[in-house]
């Protein structure tokens, strides 16, 4: 009996591709990050840090909504945030 309640899939996602880090780190580029190599002006920097920005938190939400659909047969879905 208590090794059928046992028999539970459980589904994890990787906490270093949702953290806070991973898809707010554009937000704190500095001034000569080598992804601004070649763009010249504050607005321009700004504009690509704020895209950049963009293009990170959708690739959050990409591999959150993909691993729910691939973990849509698991009981439970764990997604640590902040582990440490």
């Amino acid at each position: 009996m208590v090794a059928a309640k046992l028999d539970v899939k459980n589904g994890y996602l990787d906490p270093h591709l949702i953290c806070k880090a991973a898809h707010t780190s554009p937000e704190s580029w500095k001034d000569d990050h080598p992804a601004f190599t070649g763009v010249k002006g504050k607005q321009a920097r700004d504009k690509l840090r704020k895209d950049a920005l963009q293009t990170a938190k959708e690739n959050a939400a990409l591999y959150i909504g993909n691993m729910f659909l691939a973990y849509q047969n698991c009981q439970y879905v764990y997604a640590l945030y902040h582990s440490w």
